[in-house]
This record gives structure tokens, C-alpha cells and sequence, in this order.
């Protein structure tokens, strides 16, 4: 999804009457619940741990992160993506915030639309609710899926929505999706998606997989990038 940099400053320059050039500052912080963007898996660290155990101190708030950073997607992820809509499977156009997607749901979004989730595959779900937010409530993955998405060898993960249901139902843990999928599992997030052209051209086609391309900026240390992802039939 897009949005205004949270620092936008224009400059026009003209060399003379005929000729001219428009340059700006943009400074944007993509980590939240607005803008569409790629996770890292040392965005998060759990116990003093990154992702493979490394510890939290390779992270630096001066130096950014030493391991695990989004330039280890430096060349692009191209990958086969698969959309499972939520949505369409409990009959709705769109799910209310604090509502869970389960393993169930997935699998009846596979059969509904007669696709299945494979090895290295990337898993965009769609709630219907990125076209607005409600406050820190949202809909998103419940924790319960990411045994699901371990057995099926998923690469990426993406959603509608910043990810995770809020309220998660895990006192002790705020994001359990983020946390489990970034520290213990190393897989890359997409928050935030537009998903509604997809939808809508998937169903057109009665196809729901696709070429997914995601090209991160190549922003040295740090947890993540925003992105267009672009999904071709």
C-alpha cells in the first residue's frame, strides 16, 4: 500500500527558460501498519537471539544489524505465489479486526480454489481489510498457522494487514507470528499488501498462482525495505 513519506521536501531547480529538473528529500518509515513492506528476518530478536541464535547485539541503533539483514535479498525474490483468499471462504467482504485465519481456512481456500501450498512458496492472504485500518485491532494470522506453513516449506509470507491478529490471544507475546516467523523460522514477511487487483484477477482467471517478484531497496544494515510486489499470471 502507499502512502506520503513521513518527510517529503521538494526542490525545483531550472538551469534557464527552456530546460529544468525536479529533485527531493523523501524520508519514510516503512516499519507499521501502513506502508507495503519487506521484513528481514533480524527486524525481530527473541530471549537475545536473531534468527539461527545469533545474538542481539550484532544489532546496533549507529551500525543497523550485522546479520540477517534485507540485502541478503539484495538480487530480488522471485518465487511462485499462491493467494489464499479469506475472505471469499467465510463469505464476507472482508474480515473485522480481531478475527484469527486458522489452518482450516487455508486449507479450504486450497480447495475452494483448487490450488495447494507447496516448498518455497510464497503465501499471500487476503482479509479484505487493506483498504482501511482500525487502530492497533486488525485481522491477520493466527499463531496456529505457522505449523501449518512449517510442514509446507513456505519461503514468504504476506498479507492484507500487518500479519498478525490483534489482540494475538498470547498475553506473554505481543506479534507471535512476527516473532516465531522471523526468529525461529528465517521467513521473509510482506506487510501491508494490496491485494485487491490480485484477488480480482485471480478469480477472473480462476487462477490463484502466479509469479511473485519482490525487489527490495538495497539499503545496507538495515531490517527490511519497502516494496511493489508484483505478481504475474
Amino acid at each position: 500500500m502507499s502512502m506520503p513519506g513521513a518527510e517529503h521536501m521538494p526542490a525545483r531547480f531550472h538551469a534557464d527558460k527552456r530546460w529544468g529538473f525536479t529533485n527531493e528529500h523523501l524520508g519514510l518509515a516503512y516499519h507499521g501498519n501502513t506502508v507495503t513492506h519487506l521484513d528481514a528476518p533480524c527486524h525481530l530478536s527473541w530471549d537475545g537471539r536473531l534468527y539461527n541464535g545469533r545474538p542481539h547485539t550484532m544489532v546496533g541503533a549507529e551500525s543497523g544489524s550485522a546479520w540477517a539483514t534485507v540485502t541478503a535479498a539484495a538480487r530480488g525474490i522471485t518465487t511462485r505465489g499462491v493467494l489464499l483468499d479469506v475472505a471469499a471462504v467465510r463469505g464476507v467482504e472482508w474480515l473485522e479486526p480481531g478475527q484469527g485465519v486458522f489452518p482450516a481456512d487455508l486449507e479450504e481456500a486450497e480447495r475452494r480454489q483448487g490450488v495447494r501450498v507447496g516448498s518455497g512458496d510464497a503465501v499471500l492472504m487476503r482479509t479484505g481489510r487493506g483498504r482501511g485500518r482500525d487502530g492497533f485491532d486488525q485481522a491477520g494470522w493466527h499463531a496456529s498457522c505457522l505449523p501449518w506453513l512449517h510442514d509446507r516449506g513456505v519461503a514468504l509470507i504476506g498479507a492484507d494487514t500487518p500479519q498478525d491478529v490483534q489482540p494475538s490471544g498470547y498475553e506473554a507475546v505481543l506479534m507471535p507470528v512476527h516473532a516465531v516467523s522471523l526468529v525461529a523460522m528465517g521467513l521473509w514477511m510482506l506487510d501491508n499488501c494490496d491485494l485487491e487487483a490480485c484477488a480480482a484477477t485471480a478469480a477472473e482467471l480462476d487462477q490463484w498462482d502466479f509469479q511473485l517478484a519482490v525487489a527490495p531497496l538495497r539499503l545496507a544494515a538495515t531490517s527490511g525495505s519497502p516494496v511493489n510486489p508484483i505478481a504475474t499470471f
